[in-house]
């Protein structure tokens, strides 16, 4: 490299380059504002990762930190709430296609969808500025999809071009290219088919009234093809890397405790930049969103940084109370009344600011149990000015807000200086670099430094410290279960098998007499109680083990990830005109069955749901092959506005009961087994204090069980809902 090449890299308007030597993998997408790569290497290099480390990058974003380590032979993990930033961390992870094959499936692909452009009567480059004699009318987007992006996003010519070619990948799948290929016409569309221009700011330049489609998609096809001949001939070990569709902000129930070496991240920066704007157009045509609510549901799962992903009863900043921001927060609102501005969303400008830092203290609260002491952790955050010209020095807040939950601050870094687009000050852009001590030493700095008013909100997150409990003694289930673990259980096992007829057998052995019901011992384990202690010492930390059934009279103990399934605290109450029949309401009981009446008479699976959904029956009890018997408290058929069908099973808990991981997997099993054709989405319904319903719904990837709603519903005599309240609804709902 030349001196005035290294010399130019220094400089401010550099650092935060992609570099040529850098753009295999990473260039396949990228968001426009990412980090660099070089940012990553040279914080890996001065921490001193050895080649068995760990990285996380909870808000990894488009996977620059996961590549980069892949790339360095360092395991990498990383979360991320932006579907489309998920998928394209995701597939720039898969590394496996052959290359040669890729170009000529896609070759093979464009063909096609050049032959049924031309029988429409298009070209993809056409010689000429000149619109085609069209044979048809062109393809469009759903109505409701097309209002979601920005206006004159895409033309209707090219956008025409983009559904036929989609559509035909579509046609022409093979999985071992399929994501790659979806990848390539995501950057394609956006960089070069689309009317988007990319400053600090997304934004809609001169519409093209045409534009290529299919041959800038075979470059970026070709590109990809490349980087894989790189780094499939490396002598580079490909080491674990695998990214998680989550919020930060969440338990981070992935990751077994005390197992991450290092955190490199750039989370969002409190201004008003709306972050799913960013992705808006290529999350849409791959179908990640197509309505308001997907958008909606998308922003609640984001930290919040700006007034777009605000809603009522948003609590983060209940987590920790720190003076600075209070004051900071305090000033917007006096600016703000001062400039007489009066639009709902500058009205939330104090309020994202109070959020934002209480979800990063949430966040460094949740990650403490997972670091290893020792970690060192890399935040590149930047200051804003962007509410009302009053600064926030969000590096500073951060660091202070990091010390105060144990972390030790050992250095905010200078990594560039960005002009504000209004006062055109310099705006500090920093890596706030932390060191984690450990459990026990950040637990007592917390107690003795965090700012009054936080303590309950993260308290559960806290790692449990101090003297174990006295053995406590064992019931005859109990022995029971313990008795046939360890007479097959081997040090390292995932899975321990066993039939019925060993329950009998091993309360012969025990001299304890015999239970009537022997299912129903497995049956308490998986309802009731817990196992044993001593069964439980054996899993790993971060998992669990469950009993499972696997079969007619077959049973298996099985580790699975420790998944929290109670309902989460803080979550907004949304109130409902209760509209339970008043005799119901006398005599309905809180156990399971007054909470299925109550959710049935205010049809609030429909209201969670946005379905229109129907009881089909109540208490079933069934079998399933390769499981056994299952039961669900009840179950709902739904239809959506689009005609997709779907199966809701219900469990429903009173205030005191625990849900089980096992009654959610076989909710799958039965829907898998019964009703094929049908969306599964299976809901857990709970009584919380004060009578309030949560509702929390699951998905499953990778054979794994998620979250991926909860909201809680508190009814109400009609009159108690005010009109603030109903005006706050209806905003969220044109949102």
């Amino acid at each position: 490299m030349s001196y005035a090449i290294a010399r130019n890299r220094d400089s401010n308007s550099e650092t935060n380059k992609l570099y040529p030597e850098d753009r295999s993998v990473h260039d396949w997408y990228r968001f426009v504002l990412s980090f660099p790569p070089h940012l990553v290497r040279s914080y890996l290099d001065a921490w001193g990762m050895p080649p068995d480390a760990h990285v996380l990058d909870p808000f990894c974003g488009t996977g620059t930190v996961l590549v980069e380590c892949k790339k360095r032979g360092i395991a990498s993990f990383g979360f991320e709430a932006n579907p489309m930033a998920y998928y394209a961390s995701s597939v720039k992870l898969d590394w496996s296609p052959p290359p040669d094959g890729l170009v000529e499936h896609a070759r093979q692909i464009a063909d096609t969808a050049l032959n049924d452009l031309s029988q429409d009567g298009i070209e993809d480059t056409p010689l000429f500025e000149r619109m085609p004699t069209l044979v048809r009318p062109l393809y469009a987007l759903p109505e409701e999809a097309q209002r979601l992006l920005l206006g004159e996003s895409i033309s209707p010519l090219p956008l025409h071009k983009v559904i036929t070619l989609l559509a035909t990948i579509e046609q022409q799948r093979d999985e071992r290219f399929y994501h790659h290929e979806r990848l390539a016409l995501a950057k394609s569309v956006v960089f070069t088919s689309s009317n988007l221009h990319f400053g600090p700011e997304v934004g809609v330049g001169r519409p093209k009234p045409d534009a290529p489609v299919i041959a800038p998609w075979l470059t970026a096809i070709h590109s990809i093809a490349s980087d894989l001949r790189l780094v499939q001939h490396t002598d580079t070990p490909s080491p674990l890397a695998h990214v998680y569709l989550s919020d930060a902000r969440l338990p981070l129930t992935h990751m077994p405790p005390e197992s991450i070496d290092a955190v490199f991240t750039s989370p969002p920066y409190p201004n008003e930049k709306d972050y799913t704007r960013t992705t808006r157009l290529e999350s849409v045509l791959l179908n990640f969103i197509s309505t308001k609510a997907d958008l909606r549901r998308l922003k609640q799962t984001l930290l919040r940084s700006n007034t777009r992903n605000m809603y009522k009863g948003d609590d983060d900043h209940l987590a920790i109370f720190h003076p600075e921001v209070e004051r900071i927060a305090q000033a917007i609102e006096m600016r703000r009344i001062a400039l007489g501005k009066t639009s709902g969303f500058e009205k939330l400008y104090p309020t994202v600011a109070r959020n934002y830092f209480g979800g990063m203290a949430l966040h460094l609260a949740e990650l403490r149990g997972k670091l290893r002491p020792g970690a060192k952790l890399g935040y590149v955050v930047g200051d804003q000015a962007s509410y009302l010209r009053v600064m926030i020095p969000t590096g500073q807040l951060l660091a202070e807000i990091a010390d105060a939950l144990g972390y030790e601050v050992d250095s905010i870094d200078l990594f560039r200086t960005r002009t504000a687009t209004a006062t055109k000050a310099q705006l500090r852009e920093e890596v706030v670099v932390l060191r984690f001590p450990g459990s026990r030493t950040a637990l007592t700095r917390r107690y003795a430094s965090l700012p009054l008013g936080c303590d309950t909100q993260l308290s559960r997150s806290t790692p449990v410290t101090g003297a174990s409990p006295s053995q406590p003694i064992l019931n005859r289930y109990q022995q029971i279960v313990a008795h046939i673990f360890f007479a097959h259980y081997s040090a390292g096992d995932q899975e321990v098998a066993f039939p019925r007829e060993e329950l009998a057998e091993a309360a012969q052995a025990l001299s304890i007499d015999v239970p009537l019901n022997l299912g129903d011992i497995p049956y308490s384990f998986r309802y009731r109680q817990e196992l044993p202690e001593s069964i439980r010492a054996t899993a790993p930390e971060g998992q669990q083990w469950i009993i499972r059934s696997v079969g007619r009279s077959q049973y298996q103990f099985v580790l699975r990830d420790i998944i929290d399934l109670a309902p989460m605290r803080g979550l907004a109450q949304i109130k409902i005109p209760d509209a339970t029949p008043g005799i119901v309401t006398k005599y309905a009981q809180t156990d399971e069955q007054g909470l299925l009446a109550l959710v049935r008479y205010n049809r609030l699976i429909d209201i969670f749901t946005g379905t229109t959904c129907y009881s089909l029956q109540n208490h079933l009890r069934t079998t399933v092959p390769n499981v056994g018997q299952v039961e669900t408290d009840e179950l709902y058929v739904g239809i959506d506005k689009r005609g997709s069908q779907y199966v809701f099973p219900v469990q429903a808990k009173g205030h005191r009961d625990k849900l089980g991981i096992v009654q959610i997997e076989q909710d799958f099993a039965l829907c898998e087994d019964r009703f094929p054709n049908l969306i599964c989405r299976p809901i857990a319904a709970q009584f919380m204090s004060g009578g309030v319903i949560a509702l929390k719904a699951f998905d499953k990837q990778d054979d794994v069980v998620t979250v991926v709603a909860e909201k809680h519903y508190q009814l109400v005599p009609h009159e108690q809902i005010s009109a603030d309240e109903l005006q706050f609804y209806q905003r969220q709902v044109e949102e």
